[in-house]
């Protein structure tokens, strides 16, 4: 069976964008093998431009779908995560775009590729030079005012995406900046790996996480401290179709709840069905958009018990 070499954009400008990215990145692998990904970066929007900033990516993934296959399966993500079709440019939760399939060249309606715009969109093209050099002379051929609307994410944002992005079970995140959250990301790469032992020194720090047989793994930083940290990330998702609709006051990640708490409902038929935490924890991750259709089985919360 043919594999093909396809790079897709994502974008995301509603709700917990961190969130949402490392979402989509972990979804990306039900239509073939993530190989790699760009760097996240925060940009300015194009062709509407009064709507908050996006976080922008790409991924390159390694496929036997069709080019029309690829696409409905985008588009099912999509809908899972959240995203509704608000207008062309409009805000959205999660949009994927292919830009590149192989090096094939169609215009098949809906569907175009490369993709139309891929010239004009610094978004697309700093992220996608950053993974194919053949692309760099397009990107270098923008206005540097376009350019100059595509920043990197800043320490403490990086390092917050790279904890989520390390708890959806994606990738080991790479360097972070606050010692408590690469104490985490650690973890939650040893609990999901096959090491036993990961060590990394850095000036005068040192951080630690061992494997422990029953009881999860251990944290110890330089001064030869134990941290307990988290044992497990639940996924809290729809049990019916509907509405979903935010509690109040909205949960956001990094809130600890005590015990159980309502997170929201969903409406469906005139009925209200409450989202719970199911339990006490933390939430690492919001994948839900307020007043957005879910499906059955859709990601709406992560939380990490323990």
């Amino acid at each position: 069976m043919t594999v093909h070499t396809v790079y897709v954009g994502i974008g995301t400008n509603l709700g917990d964008r961190a969130a949402m990215m490392a979402a989509a990145l972990k979804a990306l692998e039900e239509t073939g093998n993530v190989r790699r990904h760009s760097a996240t970066y925060r940009t300015r929007p194009w062709g509407l431009t009064e709507q908050p900033e996006f976080y922008n990516a790409v991924a390159e993934i390694a496929t036997n779908l069709s080019p029309r296959g690829l696409l409905t399966a985008l588009q099912r993500i999509e809908r899972r995560l959240g995203r509704v079709n608000s207008g062309r440019w409009a805000p959205r939760v999660i949009d994927f775009d292919i830009l590149i399939y192989d090096d094939l060249t169609m215009n098949d309606g809906d569907l175009q590729i490369p993709h139309p715009f891929l010239r004009e969109r610094a978004f697309a093209l700093v992220p996608l030079a950053e993974l194919d050099e053949r692309f760099a002379l397009w990107r270098d051929a923008l206005d540097p005012a376009e350019r100059e609307g595509v920043v990197a994410l800043n320490d403490e944002e990086q390092a917050r995406f790279d904890t989520l992005l390390g708890e959806s079970g994606m990738a080991m995140p790479q360097e972070t900046n606050h010692i408590a959250q690469r104490i985490r990301a650690l973890a939650v790469f040893l609990q999901e790996g096959d090491v036993a032992r990961v060590r990394i020194e850095r000036g005068d720090e040192e951080i630690e996480v061992v494997r422990g047989n029953d009881h999860g793994a251990r944290a110890v930083d330089s001064a030869g401290a134990q941290e307990a940290v988290a044992a497990r990330i639940d996924t809290i998702r729809a049990d019916i179709v509907g509405i979903f609709h935010f509690g109040r006051p909205p949960a956001a990640a990094g809130d600890v709840f005590e015990d159980d708490r309502e997170l929201g409902h969903i409406e469906a038929l005139g009925i209200r069905t409450p989202v719970h935490s199911l339990g006490p924890g933390r939430l690492v991750a919001v994948t839900a958009a307020d007043a957005a259709p879910v499906e059955y089985g859709q990601a709406l919360f992560m939380i990490a018990r323990g």
